[in-house]
C-alpha cells in the first residue's frame, strides 16, 4: 500500500513539474549558466520554485543555498524536483552522467565517468525502485562525494610527520602471509577456508586479523581502527571521509566489545565485522594476475611455517586462461583446496 501511494504521489507530481520547468525556463532565459549548472543562478531559482511547489518550509532555502542537504524526505524530493527540471535526473533513466560530464569538462574524464556510473548503480540497487525521491537524492549525493574527492583529494595535516601510504591489494595479501608465517599456529584448513572467504571465529584467525590490520597501518592496539588511514586505503567510491567515518563509527559502536576483551577478539569482532564488506569490494576490484600470484603465496605460507604437508604452490602456476577471475577460480578448483 505504501509503495502504491508513493507511485500515485509521483504521478500526481508530473504535471506540476512540467509547470516548474516552464517557469524556470521563462525566468532564466538562455545563457544563464555561470560556470556549471550547479553553481548557476538557474540552480538557485529552481531550488526556490521546488521549495514552493513541495510546500517545504521557506526558511530551509538558506540551508539549501549553501548546498546542505540532510537526508529527510522533503530534501530528497527537492533534489528530485531540481534534478528533473535541470535534466540531471530522470525517474526512468536515472542520473544523467553524460550531462554532468559536459558541465564539468575537462575535469570529468572517461575514468571518472565510469567510476561514477558504477558507484551510482551500486547505491541504487539498495533502494526501492518506486522510491524515486530517495533514488534521486542518493544518486546526487554519490556524485557530489565523488566530485569532492576528485577536486579536493585528501592531503596530510600540517605538521604531520608520518603520512599514511595506501597499500596495493598485493601488498595487503603479502602482509597477511607474513602474519601467517610469524604466528605458525594457523592450520591448513583455516588458511584455505580464509582464502575462500570462510573466516572462522577462532583464536588463530582472530589474531591473524589483528596482526594484518596493524601491519597494514589501519589499526592500532592502543587507538583501535585508524579511520582516516582506512578511508585512504579503501577509497570507497562515492563516499567522502566524513561520511565514511560516520558509518564506521556507528558500526563500531554497535559492535563494541566488553571491557577486558583481548586485543585479537576486539579487532576481529569489532573492526573486522565493520570493515569486511569494504575489504571484499577492494579485493574484487583489484583482482588481477599479480593478486592471484600473491594469493598463491599466501596459500603456501603455512608450509614455510611448518604447519602444512601440502606442496607449495608455485608463484607462476600455469593457467589455461589469461582472465584474472578465471585464474582465481582455477586456483581453488585444481586440487589445491
Amino acid at each position: 500500500m505504501e509503495r502504491a501511494a508513493r507511485h500515485s504521489w509521483s504521478a500526481a507530481m508530473g504535471l506540476q513539474l512540467l509547470c516548474v520547468i516552464v517557469a524556470v525556463v521563462i525566468v532564466t532565459g538562455p545563457d544563464s549558466a555561470q560556470g556549471n549548472v550547479f553553481t548557476s543562478a538557474a540552480y538557485r531559482r529552481t531550488q526556490k520554485v521546488c521549495v514552493d511547489l513541495l510546500g517545504i518550509n521557506p526558511f530551509r532555502l538558506a540551508q539549501y543555498d549553501k548546498f546542505v542537504y540532510p537526508p529527510d524526505q522533503s530534501t530528497m524530493c527537492l533534489i528530485r524536483c531540481v534534478g528533473i527540471v535541470l535534466r540531471f535526473w530522470d525517474d526512468k533513466e536515472g542520473f544523467n552522467v553524460t550531462f554532468v560530464e559536459q558541465e564539468f569538462r575537462p575535469v570529468i574524464d572517461a575514468k571518472f565517468k565510469q567510476t561514477l556510473t558504477e558507484a551510482i548503480a551500486t547505491k541504487l540497487e539498495l533502494i526501492d525502485p518506486l522510491d524515486v525521491c530517495s533514488r534521486a537524492y542518493y544518486a546526487f549525493r554519490t556524485f557530489r562525494n565523488l566530485l569532492r574527492q576528485l577536486l579536493n583529494p585528501t592531503s596530510p595535516k600540517p605538521g604531520s610527520c608520518q603520512v599514511f601510504q595506501p597499500l596495493t591489494a598485493v601488498q595487503i595479501v603479502n602482509a597477511i602471509a607474513d602474519c601467517v608465517r610469524e604466528s605458525g599456529n594457523l592450520s591448513t584448513a583455516l588458511l584455505f577456508n580464509f582464502t575462500k572467504g570462510i573466516i572462522t571465529d577462532v583464536e588463530p584467525m582472530r589474531c591473524l586479523i589483528f596482526c594484518a590490520a596493524k601491519r597494514t597501518g589501519v589499526y592500532s592496539a592502543s587507538e583501535g581502527p585508524l579511520l582516516e588511514n582506512l578511508h585512504r586505503q579503501l577509497s570507497p567510491p562515492g563516499e567522502d571521509l566524513r561520511s565514511f567515518v560516520l558509518r564506521q563509527k556507528l558500526c563500531l559502536q554497535r559492535n563494541e566489545q566488553p571491557a577486558g576483551t583481548d586485543e585479537c577478539s576486539r579487532a576481529f569482532n569489532q573492526f573486522f565485522a565493520c570493515t569486511r564488506p569494504d575489504y571484499e569490494k577492494f579485493i574484487i576490484k583489484n583482482l588481477d594476475d599479480a593478486l592471484v600470484a600473491a594469493l598463491q603465496r599466501l596459500l603456501a605460507a603455512n608450509s614455510t611455517a611448518g604447519t602444512s604437508t601440502r606442496p607449495a604452490i608455485s608463484d607462476t602456476a600455469p593457467s589455461s586462461s589469461n582472465d584474472p577471475s578465471a585464474r582465481f577460480n582455477q586456483l581453488f578448483n585444481d586440487g589445491y583446496m
